[in-house]
């Protein structure tokens, strides 16, 4: 999820298609921010063993782009990324890289055995380079992607949502269509050609992963998940021996129910193509809608009734997954200890910054709530969103908050502006249906393309009371915050400056991890800096949404490996983190069809401080007192904030571990 702010808090990440609703990415592509997509397979015309040709052409660009790497690319990157995205032509358009962006791939056990086998050649190629002849960021780099092949094995094989998960192939085809209707890369003939040919061969595509949809047998796996072990992390340093029994897992109804009620999607997107191309697109669009329609009705009629799965993961397979994701840095156990530890630090926060302001918002009920700390804090704020914006005035709001984060930066010297350009606009009408404010940049190989920052109005056929509840919910402090994580220094910056990296590895596999916690951890350091001049109301509606962070993460550990359920998921939002119970139930149901990708915010986070203190510590020999909370750490002699947010920006968008063994190195 972009972002746990706003209206997108209640669905999972997406840079570049927020058609993607419920869908997360695999765990392989939770490296990458900028896509919710569910990998597809090869083509066939782009199957391994044919694949050298469309390698050259994919791999022509990007040698523009990064032409220190032409006559001196150790771990042949380059190759590596255009055979990729000839085997995952909608990843590869997320990507950036668009030789394959009128495929869709295929879906079965030959697709698989396919990619299998370019895993294994990749890996065995990787594997073999000396180690002592790789410089510092190569050897970084191939620990990298063999990471990510490593993830992409394991997704093959145990995970494997294309049999078991009709809702990943709704968000295969947003994420091959969405990226060709609303982003500008190439020409629009080009594009236009691309988006025809996929909305034209739709049928196969969808039909054949409804042939798929058999459920995965349970099988014996090595107890050895192939994820990282990294210093310290989960696991330890030495792989485990033996094998693993993992359970069948049928298809799930929650999913294939989902995918249903979702599927209408396909051909709004499809109307979507011939309002931005004109009538040229008709044709195809119309295939694309019957094949849309006879898509739904085989889910109804022939998936839906041998639908016997609930789609929770289960102990083992979640536990393996989450150290893919995490790159080896956590377990479930490190997860849910931390995130308890935290939870209970910012609720007492919160309630003591609400006992002190209340007088203030609260007035005459400040005494009777005295002693239920719970409702005082509802009852704050409540009053606090009731200072918003009208409806029209929500663009100007933004792009004057947003204003206000640059000159603050640029005041303080925090940290540097990006050069990419920004357009904070209102959301085209195509995408209202999502919803809320949220940045749509481009992805890490589409270099010079603009990100917007889309504000969503109230739809026309709005209440009044719709609209009130709207705008209290993005007051004018949320839309402040919105503006840090979605925009300056967040999001927007921090994905600015990944893309001007000259390591094409780390751009296109970019740790989704590293990127939600930036944007969670920056949110705290503006604040720490003086941002908001102490507004203690601006720093209660920010411990709010960092506490939903923290309870993201432990709703995906008790409802995928503990086996809990709804009463306890309603008590932990509504009764423990001021959530709406509408919203808590949303939420709910989100984090049953997602697996592993909600902790990311607060581990991401949680890693960003642990770089800071270790950078503070290492200027002042000693540890960094800490007070039980993210933030305000005491002033550290020789420690300075902005060399080290630049430190952390400079190698592109790594996973954690690798970010501090980059700066380590860097020292």
């Amino acid at each position: 999820m972009r972002s746990p702010l706003s209206a997108r808090r209640n669905q999972p990440p997406t840079r570049s298609s927020p058609f993607s609703i419920w869908t997360p990415s695999p765990t392989w592509m939770r490296i990458s921010t900028r896509s919710s997509i569910i990998f597809s397979a090869p083509s066939r015309s782009s199957a391994f063993s044919s694949s050298k040709k469309a390698s050259v052409v994919s791999c022509a660009p990007m040698r523009r782009w990064y032409p220190d790497l032409v006559n001196s690319d150790r771990l042949d990157a380059l190759g590596l990324l255009s055979r990729f995205a000839s085997l995952h032509p909608v990843a590869a358009t997320a990507t950036g890289i668009h030789a394959h962006d009128g495929a869709w791939g295929e879906v079965g056990a030959a697709a698989d055995a396919a990619a299998l086998a370019w895993v294994d050649v990749e890996s065995a190629r990787l594997t073999a380079i000396p180690a002592g002849g790789l410089s510092r960021d190569d050897a970084a780099d191939r620990d990298l992607a063999l990471a990510t092949l490593a993830a992409i094995r394991f997704e093959r094989v145990e995970v494997r949502p294309t049999a078991w998960d009709p809702l990943s192939t709704v968000s295969s085809v947003g994420g091959g269509l969405f990226p060709l209707i609303a982003r500008t890369f190439g020409s629009s003939e080009q594009r236009a050609k691309d988006l025809a040919a996929r909305l034209t061969s739709l049928p196969q595509f969808l039909d054949a992963s409804i042939d798929a949809l058999v459920g995965v047998p349970s099988m014996s796996v090595s107890a050895d998940d192939g994820a990282p072990r990294v210093a310290g992390g989960a696991g330890g340093n030495t792989a485990p021996s033996g094998t693993l029994q993992l359970p069948a897992r049928p298809v799930s109804r929650l999913h294939t129910e989902t995918a249903i009620a979702q599927a209408a999607g396909i051909a709004e997107l499809a109307e979507m193509g011939v309002e931005v191309y004109g009538p040229s697109l008709r044709l195809a669009a119309d295939v694309a809608r019957a094949a849309a329609d006879r898509f739904t009705e085989r889910l109804r009629t022939e998936v839906l009734p041998r639908s016997e799965g609930e789609g929770r993961y289960g102990a083992d397979l979640y536990d393996r997954a989450l150290r893919h994701t995490l790159f080896g840095s956590h377990d479930r156990a490190a997860v849910r200890a931390a995130a308890e530890v935290e939870f209970t630090a910012v609720r007492e926060r919160m309630i003591s910054i609400a006992r002190e302001i209340a007088p203030q918002w609260a007035g005459d009920e400040t005494a009777a709530l005295a002693e239920k700390p719970h409702e005082l804090v509802a009852r704050v704020l409540h009053a606090i969103g009731g200072e918003h914006s009208a409806a029209a005035d929500l663009l100007d709001r933004c792009r004057e908050e947003t204003a206000r984060c640059e000159a603050f930066v640029k005041r303080t010297g925090l940290i540097d502006l990006p050069k990419e350009p920004l357009q904070i606009t209102w959301t085209p009408r195509f995408l209202r249906a999502y919803g809320g404010a949220f940045l749509d940049s481009p992805g890490p190989l589409d270099k010079g393309e603009t990100s917007f920052f889309y504000v969503t109005p109230p739809p026309d056929d709005a209440t009044p009371e719709q609209v009130e509840s709207m705008l209290r919910e993005d007051n004018d402090r949320m839309l402040a915050l919105l503006a840090i994580h979605e925009a300056i220094p967040g999001h927007y910056l921090q994905l600015a400056a990944a893309n001007e990296t000259k390591r094409p590895l780390r751009a296109a596999f970019g740790s989704g991890v590293f990127a939600e916690g930036w944007a969670v951890y920056v949110t705290q350091v503006m604040l720490d800096e003086g941002f908001g001049d102490g507004d203690k109301a601006l720093e209660l509606v920010h411990w709010k949404f960092y506490l939903r962070c923290i309870a993201n993460a432990l709703l995906d550990v008790g409802i995928h490996a503990e086996g809990r359920g709804e009463a306890w998921a309603i008590n932990l939002m509504v009764g423990e983190t001021w959530q709406e119970e509408s919203e808590a139930k949303a939420k709910y149901l989100r984090a049953r069809l997602t697996a592993t990708q909600l902790p990311t915010y607060f581990i991401g986070s949680v890693g960003c401080w642990e770089l800071e203190d270790r950078a503070r510590a290492a200027v002042s020999g000693a540890p960094v007192q800490r007070a039980g909370l993210p933030g305000n750490r005491p002033a550290t002699e020789g420690f300075s904030r902005p060399a080290h947010l630049r430190a952390m920006l400079q190698h592109g968008t790594p996973p954690i571990p690798l970010l501090e063994r980059l700066i380590r190195a860097a020292e």
